[in-house]
Protein backbone atom coordinates (compact mmCIF):
# COMPACT_ATOMS: atom_id res chain seq x y z
CA UNK A 1 0.00 0.00 0.00
CA UNK A 2 1.57 3.38 -0.94
CA UNK A 3 0.90 5.89 1.70
CA UNK A 4 0.14 9.63 0.15
CA UNK A 5 3.05 12.09 0.44
CA UNK A 6 1.90 15.03 3.00
CA UNK A 7 1.10 17.69 -0.08
CA UNK A 8 -0.91 15.67 -1.30
CA UNK A 9 -3.33 15.09 1.97
CA UNK A 10 -2.94 18.71 2.69
CA UNK A 11 -3.94 19.47 -0.76
CA UNK A 12 -6.90 16.63 -0.64
CA UNK A 13 -8.31 18.33 2.53
CA UNK A 14 -8.50 21.97 1.25
CA UNK A 15 -9.97 20.86 -2.08
CA UNK A 16 -12.84 18.90 0.27
CA UNK A 17 -12.60 22.20 2.82
CA UNK A 18 -13.42 24.99 -0.13
CA UNK A 19 -16.46 22.56 -1.87
CA UNK A 20 -18.17 22.43 1.29
CA UNK A 21 -18.17 26.24 2.00
CA UNK A 22 -19.45 26.74 -1.65
CA UNK A 23 -15.88 27.88 -2.46
CA UNK A 24 -16.28 25.73 -6.09
CA UNK A 25 -19.08 28.21 -7.53
CA UNK A 26 -18.81 31.90 -8.54
CA UNK A 27 -18.70 33.13 -4.91
CA UNK A 28 -20.75 34.69 -2.43
CA UNK A 29 -22.74 38.26 -3.25
CA UNK A 30 -23.82 40.99 -1.47
CA UNK A 31 -26.66 43.51 -1.30
CA UNK A 32 -25.50 47.58 -1.30
CA UNK A 33 -26.44 49.20 1.75
CA UNK A 34 -28.38 52.43 0.76
CA UNK A 35 -26.62 55.39 1.41
CA UNK A 36 -28.11 57.71 4.04
CA UNK A 37 -30.97 60.50 3.24
CA UNK A 38 -28.87 63.78 2.75
CA UNK A 39 -29.37 66.02 6.05
CA UNK A 40 -32.56 68.64 6.18
CA UNK A 41 -31.83 72.63 5.78
CA UNK A 42 -35.05 74.14 5.08
CA UNK A 43 -38.90 73.96 6.59
CA UNK A 44 -41.49 73.01 4.54
CA UNK A 45 -45.22 73.83 5.44
CA UNK A 46 -48.51 72.48 3.99
CA UNK A 47 -51.28 74.99 4.80
CA UNK A 48 -54.53 74.19 6.31
CA UNK A 49 -57.39 74.03 3.62
CA UNK A 50 -59.76 74.72 6.42
CA UNK A 51 -60.86 76.60 9.32
CA UNK A 52 -61.88 80.18 10.04
CA UNK A 53 -58.62 81.74 11.64
CA UNK A 54 -55.32 79.81 9.70
CA UNK A 55 -51.91 80.04 9.54
CA UNK A 56 -50.11 80.00 6.70
CA UNK A 57 -47.23 80.16 4.94
CA UNK A 58 -46.33 83.51 3.91
CA UNK A 59 -44.43 83.96 0.35
CA UNK A 60 -41.18 85.66 1.60
CA UNK A 61 -40.23 82.34 3.27
CA UNK A 62 -37.18 81.25 1.90
CA UNK A 63 -34.76 78.15 3.24
CA UNK A 64 -34.49 77.49 6.82
CA UNK A 65 -36.78 80.59 7.37
CA UNK A 66 -40.76 80.38 7.55
CA UNK A 67 -42.94 83.28 8.00
CA UNK A 68 -46.14 82.47 8.88
CA UNK A 69 -48.79 84.80 8.49
CA UNK A 70 -52.62 84.60 10.81
CA UNK A 71 -55.83 84.98 8.10
CA UNK A 72 -58.78 86.20 9.64
CA UNK A 73 -62.23 85.16 8.32
CA UNK A 74 -64.02 86.93 5.21
CA UNK A 75 -66.13 89.05 7.44
CA UNK A 76 -66.43 90.53 10.70
CA UNK A 77 -64.22 93.72 12.46
CA UNK A 78 -61.59 93.61 15.10
CA UNK A 79 -59.85 96.04 17.50
CA UNK A 80 -57.02 93.18 18.29
CA UNK A 81 -55.68 89.96 18.26
CA UNK A 82 -53.60 87.39 20.45
CA UNK A 83 -51.82 84.34 19.03
CA UNK A 84 -50.31 81.65 21.34
CA UNK A 85 -47.96 79.11 19.51
CA UNK A 86 -46.03 76.53 20.91
CA UNK A 87 -43.34 75.12 18.50
CA UNK A 88 -40.89 72.35 18.74
CA UNK A 89 -37.73 74.44 19.59
CA UNK A 90 -35.67 71.29 20.53
CA UNK A 91 -35.64 72.01 16.63
CA UNK A 92 -36.64 74.92 15.81
CA UNK A 93 -36.25 78.94 17.08
CA UNK A 94 -38.63 81.68 16.96
CA UNK A 95 -36.98 84.61 15.35
CA UNK A 96 -37.53 87.80 13.83
CA UNK A 97 -40.02 88.16 10.90
CA UNK A 98 -37.65 89.97 8.93
CA UNK A 99 -34.59 87.23 8.13
CA UNK A 100 -31.45 87.71 10.34
CA UNK A 101 -33.21 89.72 12.73
CA UNK A 102 -32.28 90.06 16.53
CA UNK A 103 -35.42 88.98 18.12
CA UNK A 104 -36.44 92.34 18.45
CA UNK A 105 -39.62 91.91 15.82
CA UNK A 106 -41.20 88.89 16.78
CA UNK A 107 -44.61 89.57 15.85
CA UNK A 108 -45.01 91.99 12.43
CA UNK A 109 -48.32 93.98 12.12
CA UNK A 110 -50.03 92.47 8.94
CA UNK A 111 -52.56 94.02 6.48
CA UNK A 112 -55.79 95.08 8.52
CA UNK A 113 -54.76 97.14 11.85
CA UNK A 114 -53.93 100.10 12.48
CA UNK A 115 -51.74 100.26 15.21
CA UNK A 116 -51.65 104.65 14.55
CA UNK A 117 -49.05 106.85 15.77
CA UNK A 118 -46.66 106.19 18.91
CA UNK A 119 -45.73 103.87 20.77
CA UNK A 120 -48.09 100.86 19.21
CA UNK A 121 -49.73 97.92 21.54
CA UNK A 122 -47.60 95.27 19.80
CA UNK A 123 -46.23 92.84 22.11
CA UNK A 124 -43.75 89.43 22.19
CA UNK A 125 -42.81 87.03 24.27
CA UNK A 126 -41.48 83.63 24.23
CA UNK A 127 -41.18 81.39 26.93
CA UNK A 128 -39.56 77.99 26.55
CA UNK A 129 -41.35 76.67 23.58
CA UNK A 130 -44.16 79.28 24.03
CA UNK A 131 -44.75 81.92 21.82
CA UNK A 132 -47.59 84.84 22.85
CA UNK A 133 -47.64 87.90 20.27
CA UNK A 134 -50.80 90.40 20.94
CA UNK A 135 -51.17 93.59 18.93
CA UNK A 136 -54.26 96.19 18.93
CA UNK A 137 -55.52 99.31 17.44
CA UNK A 138 -55.77 102.25 19.50
CA UNK A 139 -59.49 104.31 20.38
CA UNK A 140 -61.40 105.82 18.37
CA UNK A 141 -59.73 103.76 15.22
CA UNK A 142 -61.96 102.11 13.59
CA UNK A 143 -62.43 98.63 14.15
CA UNK A 144 -60.95 96.55 11.45
CA UNK A 145 -62.31 94.34 8.93
CA UNK A 146 -60.96 90.30 10.04
CA UNK A 147 -60.50 89.46 6.11
CA UNK A 148 -56.98 89.53 5.20
CA UNK A 149 -53.49 89.10 7.54
CA UNK A 150 -53.55 90.10 10.43
CA UNK A 151 -50.07 89.51 12.02
CA UNK A 152 -46.90 87.75 10.90
CA UNK A 153 -44.62 85.33 13.06
CA UNK A 154 -41.44 83.32 11.95
CA UNK A 155 -39.99 80.66 12.64
CA UNK A 156 -36.20 79.41 12.24
CA UNK A 157 -34.58 75.49 11.46
CA UNK A 158 -31.83 75.44 13.77
CA UNK A 159 -28.67 74.32 11.89
CA UNK A 160 -26.38 71.48 12.66
CA UNK A 161 -28.89 68.81 14.16
CA UNK A 162 -28.63 66.41 10.94
CA UNK A 163 -32.30 65.78 10.77
CA UNK A 164 -33.70 63.30 7.69
CA UNK A 165 -35.49 64.79 5.39
CA UNK A 166 -39.13 64.22 5.61
CA UNK A 167 -39.12 64.87 9.81
CA UNK A 168 -42.15 65.79 11.50
CA UNK A 169 -41.70 69.00 13.37
CA UNK A 170 -44.60 69.57 16.09
CA UNK A 171 -46.21 73.51 15.77
CA UNK A 172 -50.12 73.95 17.30
CA UNK A 173 -52.42 76.87 18.16
CA UNK A 174 -53.31 77.22 22.13
CA UNK A 175 -57.33 76.87 21.82
CA UNK A 176 -57.71 79.43 24.75
CA UNK A 177 -55.02 81.92 24.31
CA UNK A 178 -56.07 82.57 20.74
CA UNK A 179 -57.81 85.95 21.18
CA UNK A 180 -59.59 88.16 19.65
CA UNK A 181 -60.75 92.06 20.63
CA UNK A 182 -64.07 93.15 18.89
CA UNK A 183 -65.19 96.51 18.53
CA UNK A 184 -67.21 97.08 21.32
CA UNK A 185 -64.18 95.94 24.09
CA UNK A 186 -65.18 91.94 23.91
CA UNK A 187 -62.46 89.89 24.38
CA UNK A 188 -63.27 86.19 22.74
CA UNK A 189 -61.28 82.78 21.80
CA UNK A 190 -60.73 81.65 18.48
CA UNK A 191 -59.58 78.81 16.75
CA UNK A 192 -56.75 79.15 14.82
CA UNK A 193 -55.88 76.09 12.55
CA UNK A 194 -52.60 75.11 11.46
CA UNK A 195 -51.24 73.37 8.57
CA UNK A 196 -48.39 70.47 8.94
CA UNK A 197 -44.75 71.28 9.01
CA UNK A 198 -41.62 69.06 8.02
CA UNK A 199 -38.06 69.74 7.91
CA UNK A 200 -36.15 69.18 4.15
Amino acid sequence: MTIPRPSSTFAALSLAALLACGGGGGGSTSTPVPAPAPAATSLAYTDPTTGTYKLVKDASSSGSHLVLDLLGPGSGTAMGVSLTLSADTAKLSWVDVPAGGTTTTLVKNGTQFNLGSGTPIQKAKVSGNVLQVTLAQKNPTPAATLSGTLLQVALDLKPGLGLASGTALALSADPIKCQVLDGTGTISPITVTVGTLTAQ
